[in-house]
């Protein structure tokens, strides 16, 4: 299949639907809508990081729905991007979009920083902080640590994922859907 660059053209649509058995119109339909959650997953920053914190942070007693929520917000005065922090519910991260998407990460890991040490730093290395106890730049260094981490996966681990070739794709799905497991 003649698509190295894995977009999705009428050929793709039109070999989804021929493998998969579906009306064209109808993978044609599923693509519109996989536009829209792209268009919101573009701008989840750090999202991997933030569901490992909600679920370590899950396993604590009384977080067992702990969510944190990260919130674009324009026209901001003050300092931003700025959190707020409810014990056992929620983290959120008000954050005002810059057109340095790396720059706002490195702000964003920093206020995940935060919340580390706020609720978890007593568990995992015995520190205690509360909302009175300075935390600069203890924040930061848990930021330092997210960002690196993330470089380390992008620039070496993330290839393991990759297909070669659309059709590596599909033949992965097929094989599945003939597997009998779709």
């Amino acid at each position: 299949m003649p698509n190295p660059s894995f977009k999705v053209t009428p050929y793709v649509i039109a070999e989804i639907s021929k493998r998969f058995k579906i009306p064209k119109s109808r993978v044609e339909n599923m693509y519109k809508f996989w536009g829209r959650v792209v268009k919101t997953m573009e701008k989840q920053y750090l999202a991997h990081v933030i569901r490992a914190m909600e679920e370590e942070l899950r396993r604590l007693p009384g977080h067992k729905l702990f969510q944190i929520l990260c919130t674009p917000i324009s026209g901001a005065s003050g300092r931003v991007p700025q959190a707020r922090y409810k014990k056992g519910q929620y983290f959120a991260i008000y954050f005002r979009p810059i057109a340095n998407e790396k720059q706002l990460r490195v702000e964003l890991a920093h206020e995940l920083g935060h919340l580390f040490l706020l609720a978890m730093s007593h568990v995992y290395y015995g520190v205690k902080y509360d909302p009175n106890t300075p935390v600069e730049p203890a924040s930061s260094i848990m930021g330092i640590f997210t960002v690196l981490e993330k470089n380390e996966f992008y620039h070496n681990e993330a290839q393991r994922f990759l297909h070669g070739t659309v059709d590596d794709v599909l033949q992965d799905f097929e094989n599945l859907h003939n597997s009998g497991n779709p």
